[in-house]
């Protein structure tokens, strides 16, 4: 480890025109670096960060990216993890030059920010055992005072106190070293103890959680180099949502308002990306935004975002391979995009919203299993309605649910008859239900149902009454659970059980 380099950090600019350069808080850098700390604190894994990494990943951003003062409290303490306290004395030299020489210019330019992360540093000392900081004892304590000093000038009264631990290293020297440890020297032919890397076997729930576990921490780094060497790889956009998506199979807990108790990205950091789309820096935004994406599983507007740069990439493959992930996601879990976050911010906002219906859905409907058909023989021409409804799929998939309705909406008053008016309704109720749109799909189903009804055609076209029994139940179930819906619901299966049993079994077993 050269410690000249981590002197030259305090004192060599970023660039010519700023010393301490940007912000790179959402860069995908500084976020390997978040997850690489994160695993000190992990309740699942039993792995701890590599701090040669963190070393050299913070010394990287300082040198050449942004002199921040996060990272260089993460430098300090890994300095400390991989060469001691020399390391450590080094990391504080730099720091109280920084703070010293170039406080206007650091980043982040909040003074409450800073101290949190100085105090991320300060803390873990405090909390270490004396004997780490038994050596070079003089050089460690001038460091800190230096520090101290620098942090008063700027912060008054708010400076944190450092004394204490000035303290605690001078007590440190004063207590005998513990005895080396003798450790036989082992035969070179016995086994090697490593960290495991590969899950062992597995015959439980919780080694089959720990399993999966490893195999998203070791997708992630795949997916983030695929996307650095080719941009808008679909290896990587398909493999990060398959392991993101993979344990969740039901949607989260939330209230009647659809309200759960997850919370969402950093709003800044969210409105950086957006700024950063307008500014046309697709390429390297979605590198970044899929690191986010990679541990935010419900954060659609982030779908979305990806796709936009996709898009404006020309990756067209990849924009598509977005839209077919996510449709099968919401295909799995009916009402996803409708719940919100803790602080009651949607999962997918108006413009996600829009993108969903118009471009995700239609993969949906086109995967969906087609439970509910009208039966034709082989030998009948398909009738005008159905090829109508095809063609309106067609268009849903290409062009949005919009478009698709308008289509059919033509063919309705086009209709030569009540009856055909009524098949060609009933297609664009199935249009909607398809479109995952079952409010609309519901109140359209309805009045057809009360149509039957009325004039007695019921009874005189009961396989018609079924499909519309059959589809309508389908909504209801499909639809947030509330006492109506649910009435409606049973009683419409009471209807069905009425009419054909083996409608209902047929429905109830999946056939």
């Amino acid at each position: 480890m050269q410690l000249q380099t981590i002197n030259t950090i305090a004192s060599s600019p970023i660039n010519e025109t700023s010393f301490a350069g940007e912000d790179v808080r959402y860069s995908s850098e500084y976020e390997e670096l978040e997850r690489e700390l994160a695993k000190a604190g992990s309740l699942h894994d039993n792995q701890q960060p590599d701090w040669e990494v963190v070393r050299d990943g913070s010394l990287t951003i300082l040198g050449s990216q942004s002199k921040d003062l996060r990272v260089a409290a993460w430098l300090c303490w890994s300095l400390l993890e991989t060469d001691g306290v020399a390391g450590l004395c080094s990391g504080l030299q730099m720091l109280g030059s920084l703070c010293d020489s170039h406080w206007q210019e650091l980043h982040p330019r909040k003074d409450r920010t800073r101290i949190a992360a100085l105090n991320w540093l300060f803390a873990r000392l405090e909390s270490s055992a004396e004997q780490r900081l038994n050596s070079e004892t003089e050089v460690l304590v001038s460091a800190l005072q230096h520090l101290q000093q620098a942090l008063a000038a700027h912060l008054k009264e708010q400076a944190p106190d450092l004394q204490p631990l000035c303290r605690k290293a001078k007590a440190a020297q004063q207590k005998p070293a513990p005895a080396p440890v003798v450790t036989p020297v082992s035969d070179s032919s016995a086994p090697v103890t490593t960290t495991q890397s590969t899950p062992g076997p597995i015959s439980n729930a919780k080694d089959a959680h720990k399993a999966l576990r490893l195999l998203q921490d070791h997708a992630r780094p795949l997916c983030h180099w695929w996307l650095r060497d080719n941009q808008c790889d679909l290896r990587a956009l398909r493999l990060s949502r398959t392991v993101l998506w993979l344990p969740i199979d039901a949607l989260p807990s939330h209230d009647a308002n659809h309200k759960t108790g997850l919370r969402n990205l950093p709003t800044d950091r969210i409105a950086a990306y957006r700024e950063r789309l307008s500014q046309g820096q697709h390429a390297a935004l979605l590198t970044d935004i899929e690191a986010s994406l990679a541990r935010a599983p419900f954060w659609l507007d982030g779908q979305y975002l990806a796709w936009q740069c996709c898009d404006a990439l020309g990756a067209s493959d990849a924009a598509e391979e977005i839209e077919l992930q996510l449709a099968w996601q919401l295909t799995r879990l009916p009402g996803l995009e409708k719940l919100r976050f803790f602080d009651d911010t949607p999962f997918a906002d108006d413009s996600t919203l829009d993108w969903i219906n118009s471009r995700v859905l239609a993969h949906g409907a086109a995967a969906q299993p087609a439970t509910i058909t009208f039966a034709r023989g082989a030998e009948q021409p398909l009738a005008a309605w159905d090829q109508g409804l095809e063609e309106a799929l067609s268009t849903l998939r290409k062009t949005g649910l919009k478009d698709a309705v308008q289509a059919l909406g033509g063919q309705i008053k086009q209709a030569r008859g009540e009856r055909a008016a009524f098949y060609w309704r009933l297609a664009q109720a199935r249009l909607c239900f398809q479109a995952r749109q079952y409010e609309l799909a519901k109140a359209q189903l309805e009045t057809l149902h009360q149509q039957l009804q009325a004039h007695g055609l019921d009874k005189w076209e009961p396989d018609l009454n079924l499909d519309v029994l059959r589809l309508l139940h389908s909504c209801c179930d499909l639809l947030p659970q509330n006492q109506n819906t649910r009435e409606r619901k049973d009683e419409i299966y009471h209807r069905l059980c009425h009419l054909d049993l083996g409608v209902v079994l047929e429905q109830a077993l999946g056939a």
